[in-house]
């Protein structure tokens, strides 16, 4: 049986003080402990979004609120924060969310609407999304309807978020949401109430005797073990605040509890990396790259891991915390075998680290899924290279997919070293990368068809890179 730890937090306009099994998910709370059912257990796998809930935590002296499938949310990681299910948006009558679900015909069965209102309404807490059709989307990203009736669905967003926008301009974002009713006006008080919670109690220590894995994100360990996990004693990593992104001596340095959504919104990785967001929105949907953790994602030990790839190319290093201290561990060389780690049980990932690209680095990443968004990918490549004058000074090519882990291709990228780049050094590194790698048919795909993606992905990391530079017709001619 769990042990249980006690937590405070506020569930909608509520603040409760109560023991839970610090594995249990949110969904499950709200369904059959507080019998808000509103929250509709679909998939169970954070994959559908009918389950969706909003979590605000706590940022300085006001709340970030982002969506959150609460079929992969531990409870145990709720203390301070607050937790807001379709029942906690309600108000005497119909939001202008609400309203437009109405107004244009939305709501069809009704199974995946309260998600759909729910990750909507996230969409006009968060002052960094586009009010506009593209904000829209990106806000519902993780959000399915059975019914097929996007296009009824896509009105009622784009109605209400173009008819906010003026209203919400240069505003403080909850203050002017509630004040036009779009969300209760509970929601101004709901900050001071967390900063007293911090300040007044902290979380019951869970003890150190685990029974059960250590978690992070868990948007892959509670799809797998979400009945199991309830009844053990798991070592949650993510129950304190995870740090912003660090520089020091020219090196990045990585909380490695931090999220997808965290690291591509992070100043110091969009000064790295420019282009991070476009490769972000193609990492799963938005509620779940709010749990999604970068160490979860290496140590899940995929071999078509996202994230994985792209640090793969940046030549990160991990730190691994344990009882008797810390080691450094390049992550190329953290895969053994499939699934086997150059880690024992009880170590933690807890730093990731890669020298910051310089003005004269770039770096690229790209995947190919069955679904563009809400899909693992079937191949994916990354890449950081250094050009001079048209001359590689330095490459790093990885690849995922096609082997037992995530790949780095050290001799297409030692090949690469000192070489012009024309049409025949990127042919030739091509086809020696081709022989560092012998895929397997799987469900994703056969072997010869994920040798191609991944023979084209590496193409693309120049094309995409420098499409001045190179021939695209040319080089795909020589690979035909």
């Amino acid at each position: 049986m769990s042990q249980t730890t006690q937590i405070t937090f506020l569930l909608n306009h509520e603040l409760l003080i109560l023991d839970v099994a610090p594995a249990m998910v949110a969904l499950d709370f709200l369904r059959k402990l507080r019998q808000l059912t509103g929250s509709k257990e679909g998939c169970k796998e954070g994959d559908c979004g009918a389950c969706t809930v909003i979590v605000g935590e706590l940022q300085e002296e006001s709340i970030q609120y982002r969506p959150m499938t609460s079929c992969l949310l531990p409870m145990g990681e709720l203390h301070g924060k607050h937790l807001v299910s379709i029942e906690g948006l309600n108000l005497d009558k119909l939001s202008p969310v609400q309203s437009a679900m109405v107004d244009c015909g939305g709501t069809q069965c009704g199974y995946c609407t309260p998600g759909f209102v729910v990750a909507m309404t996230a969409g006009l807490m968060d002052p960094t999304i586009s009010m506009d059709s593209k904000g829209h989307d990106f806000a519902t990203s993780g959000n399915l309807c059975r019914c097929t009736g996007y296009r009824s669905i896509k009105n009622a967003g784009e109605q209400v978020f173009e008819n906010l926008r003026k209203k919400l301009e240069g505003k403080p974002r909850i203050e002017a949401l509630a004040d036009l009713n779009a969300i209760p006006h509970y929601f101004r008080a709901a900050a001071d109430q967390l900063a007293s919670i911090q300040s007044s109690t902290k979380p019951q220590n869970i003890s150190t005797e685990y029974t059960g894995p250590i978690v992070a994100g868990g948007t892959d360990l509670f799809v797998q073990k979400g009945e199991e996990l309830p009844d053990t004693n798991p070592r949650l990593l993510n129950r304190q605040k995870i740090e912003a992104a660090q520089e020091k001596d020219g090196v990045v340095r990585l909380d490695a509890g931090m999220t997808f959504e965290a690291f591509a919104r992070d100043p110091l990785i969009k000064e790295a990396i420019p282009n991070i967001s476009d490769f972000n929105d193609l990492m799963a949907s938005w509620p779940v790259r709010t749990r999604a953790t970068l160490a979860g994602n290496i140590c899940n030990a995929s071999p078509i891991a996202d994230m994985t790839c792209l640090l793969l190319a940046l030549e990160a290093e991990l730190a691994i915390s344990s009882r008797s201290g810390l080691r450094i561990v390049p992550l190329k060389k953290f895969y053994l075998r499939y699934k086997q780690l150059a880690k024992e049980p009880d170590e933690v990932v807890s730093e990731i680290r890669f020298a910051k690209p310089t003005e004269r680095e770039c770096v690229h990443w790209e995947k190919v899924s069955k679904r563009k968004i809400l899909d693992i990918a079937t191949v994916n490549a990354a890449s950081k290279f250094e050009v001079k004058n048209s001359f590689i000074a330095r490459a790093c090519l990885a690849v995922g997919g096609v082997a037992a882990t995530p790949l780095f291709l050290q001799k297409a990228s030692d090949f690469l070293s000192g070489k012009e780049l024309t049409v025949e050094t990127v042919s030739k590194c091509l086809e020696i990368a081709q022989s560092e790698f012998n895929p397997i048919s799987d469900v994703r795909g056969s072997a010869s068809y994920k040798r191609l993606l991944a023979r084209q992905l590496l193409a693309s990391q120049f094309t995409g890179l420098f499409p001045e530079k190179r021939d695209q017709e040319a080089l795909y001619a020589t690979l035909r």
